[in-house]
């Protein structure tokens, strides 16, 4: 199988992406032992200005900018980002402590 032939197998459904990036997020969240109202702190020490129920909100719909992700992925700490295999998996309930999950097992 080429690029090409991948490239054509990925979901075209924008709601599949937006949960994935969901989860991506919250994963983050989760190897970082930090709450909504934690990541409201750490975003406001770089400059970014929101509270706990607007990010958990925000958060919660899916709906945000790559921008914002990146900005929450920095107060985070992440240095890197790993994109899961499979959007679909990662987009599935319960996929934000999988991808946890799995990327701690990869910073080991």
């Amino acid at each position: 199988m080429d690029d090409a032939d991948s490239a054509t197998e990925l979901p075209t459904d924008e709601k599949v992406w937006e949960e994935m990036v969901k989860n991506m997020l919250r994963a983050q969240m989760m190897l970082e032992g930090v709450s909504y109202a934690a990541l409201a702190e750490r975003l406001a020490a770089i400059g970014i200005h929101d509270n706990e129920l607007n990010l958990r909100n925000k958060v919660g719909r899916g709906r945000f900018t790559a921008v914002f992700f990146m900005q929450c992925m920095k107060a985070l700490g992440a240095d890197r980002i790993k994109m899961p295999a499979s959007v679909e998996e990662a987009a599935a309930k319960g996929a934000a402590q999988a991808i946890a999950k799995s990327s701690s097992r990869t910073t080991e």
